[in-house]
């Protein structure tokens, strides 16, 4: 599979997903059977932690159908995240990586609160919105702040990940809690 039919895969599940139609499709006793000895995902997702953002539910797909990596504020900034994603691109051979934001993000969110408020939090909450802190506007309008630091977020890391990992398409995108809607972000 080339990195736009799995582009075209994503975002035709989301369409499924998004209009109330899914079609559940890879969820069977028999997926279970021939996912049990290899996996074989078509993308890499780099998600958020957010419990309303699933990506394989947002993208209507099915076990094995993606390799998933998730952590609040959809950050690549780690050791860990970073060789996560690159598993699924060099042993799974994914030829996508998609990084998905979503607007009312609490990691982003807590980086428009600290970058507004001049009040960092501490501990690991401090460690997960630093690679976030840069991307926020420098604005006192805090819901415009946010969404623009969530796109912004999402550029920072395909433009990260597309140096990480050349050859891989990666792309950004965001999703729309209310209307179940994934965008791509140019």
């Amino acid at each position: 599979m080339t990195a736009e039919q799995a582009l075209t895969r994503l975002l035709e599940g989301n369409e499924r997903f998004r209009s109330g139609r899914p079609a559940a499709p890879n969820r069977d006793g028999r997926r279970r059977a021939d996912q049990a000895g290899d996996q074989t995902p078509f993308a890499v997702v780099l998600g958020c932690a957010d419990s309303r953002v699933p990506p394989e539910i947002v993208f209507d797909q099915g076990l094995g159908d993606l390799f998933v990596v998730r952590v609040a504020g959809n950050t690549a900034a780690d050791h860990m995240t970073l060789g996560s994603i690159e598993f699924g691109v060099r042993v799974l051979q994914c030829p996508l990586v998609l990084v998905l934001g979503h607007e009312k993000c609490g990691a982003v969110q807590a980086a428009v609160s600290a970058r507004t408020e001049e009040a960092p939090p501490g501990g690991h909450l401090g460690a997960l919105i630093g690679p976030i802190l840069p991307v926020v506007p420098a604005g006192r309008d805090r819901d415009r702040d946010l969404d623009a630091a969530v796109m912004a977020n999402v550029r920072v890391q395909v433009t990260h990940l597309a140096e990480e990992f050349p050859g891989t398409r990666v792309v950004g995108a965001r999703y729309a809690l209310v209307s179940g809607r994934v965008d791509l972000l140019a």
